[in-house]
Protein backbone atom coordinates (compact mmCIF):
# COMPACT_ATOMS: atom_id res chain seq x y z
CA UNK A 1 0.00 0.00 0.00
CA UNK A 2 1.24 3.41 -0.85
CA UNK A 3 1.41 5.86 1.48
CA UNK A 4 0.35 9.78 0.76
CA UNK A 5 3.10 12.05 2.32
CA UNK A 6 0.96 13.58 5.45
CA UNK A 7 3.84 16.02 6.22
CA UNK A 8 2.59 19.31 7.88
CA UNK A 9 2.24 21.87 5.20
CA UNK A 10 5.30 24.63 6.10
CA UNK A 11 3.93 27.91 7.45
CA UNK A 12 6.26 30.52 5.68
CA UNK A 13 6.05 34.26 4.33
CA UNK A 14 6.68 35.37 0.20
CA UNK A 15 8.31 38.35 -0.33
CA UNK A 16 9.17 40.63 -3.16
CA UNK A 17 11.84 42.55 -4.13
CA UNK A 18 11.94 46.29 -3.80
CA UNK A 19 13.70 47.26 -6.97
CA UNK A 20 12.57 44.15 -9.23
CA UNK A 21 8.96 42.56 -8.14
CA UNK A 22 9.64 40.11 -10.86
CA UNK A 23 12.27 38.71 -7.92
CA UNK A 24 10.54 36.80 -5.25
CA UNK A 25 11.51 34.96 -2.12
CA UNK A 26 9.53 32.80 0.06
CA UNK A 27 11.10 32.15 4.10
CA UNK A 28 10.73 30.38 7.01
CA UNK A 29 11.79 33.95 8.62
CA UNK A 30 8.99 36.73 8.68
CA UNK A 31 11.73 39.20 8.56
CA UNK A 32 13.40 37.79 5.45
CA UNK A 33 16.45 38.45 7.13
CA UNK A 34 18.00 34.90 6.58
CA UNK A 35 17.81 35.72 2.72
CA UNK A 36 21.57 36.62 1.26
CA UNK A 37 21.22 40.31 1.15
CA UNK A 38 23.44 40.22 -2.67
CA UNK A 39 19.43 38.29 -3.33
CA UNK A 40 17.82 41.56 -3.28
CA UNK A 41 20.05 45.40 -2.56
CA UNK A 42 17.13 47.63 -2.00
CA UNK A 43 15.14 44.90 0.56
CA UNK A 44 11.84 42.53 0.72
CA UNK A 45 8.66 43.59 0.80
CA UNK A 46 6.06 41.35 2.51
CA UNK A 47 3.59 40.00 0.62
CA UNK A 48 1.83 37.82 2.95
CA UNK A 49 1.83 34.33 4.69
CA UNK A 50 1.69 31.06 2.96
CA UNK A 51 0.84 27.74 3.31
CA UNK A 52 3.87 25.66 2.06
CA UNK A 53 3.14 21.88 0.64
CA UNK A 54 2.98 19.19 -2.25
CA UNK A 55 -0.68 19.07 -1.10
CA UNK A 56 -1.41 22.65 -1.58
CA UNK A 57 -0.97 25.55 -4.49
CA UNK A 58 1.06 28.38 -3.57
CA UNK A 59 -0.52 31.74 -4.63
CA UNK A 60 2.45 32.00 -7.37
CA UNK A 61 3.59 30.02 -10.36
CA UNK A 62 5.90 27.81 -9.27
CA UNK A 63 5.70 24.25 -8.36
CA UNK A 64 6.33 23.35 -4.24
CA UNK A 65 8.65 20.80 -4.14
CA UNK A 66 11.56 23.45 -4.70
CA UNK A 67 10.49 25.73 -2.81
CA UNK A 68 9.96 22.81 0.18
CA UNK A 69 13.86 21.68 -0.17
CA UNK A 70 14.89 25.12 -0.41
CA UNK A 71 12.80 25.72 3.04
CA UNK A 72 14.26 22.77 4.68
CA UNK A 73 17.63 23.06 3.55
CA UNK A 74 18.29 26.88 4.05
CA UNK A 75 14.98 28.63 5.30
CA UNK A 76 14.33 30.25 1.74
CA UNK A 77 13.98 30.02 -1.81
CA UNK A 78 14.34 32.80 -3.81
CA UNK A 79 13.32 32.84 -7.84
CA UNK A 80 12.65 34.98 -10.91
CA UNK A 81 9.08 35.17 -11.78
CA UNK A 82 9.07 33.58 -15.38
CA UNK A 83 11.72 31.48 -14.85
CA UNK A 84 9.64 28.77 -13.27
CA UNK A 85 11.42 26.17 -11.42
CA UNK A 86 9.92 22.27 -11.95
CA UNK A 87 10.79 19.70 -9.54
CA UNK A 88 13.25 17.20 -9.62
CA UNK A 89 13.02 13.16 -9.81
CA UNK A 90 14.79 12.39 -6.28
Amino acid sequence: MTMISSDPPLRAFLFHCMADARRKAISLDLTAANIPAGSCLTGWVFDGEVRVSVQEPLPVAIAPEPVLRGLRSSGYFVWEEGSNPKSTTQ
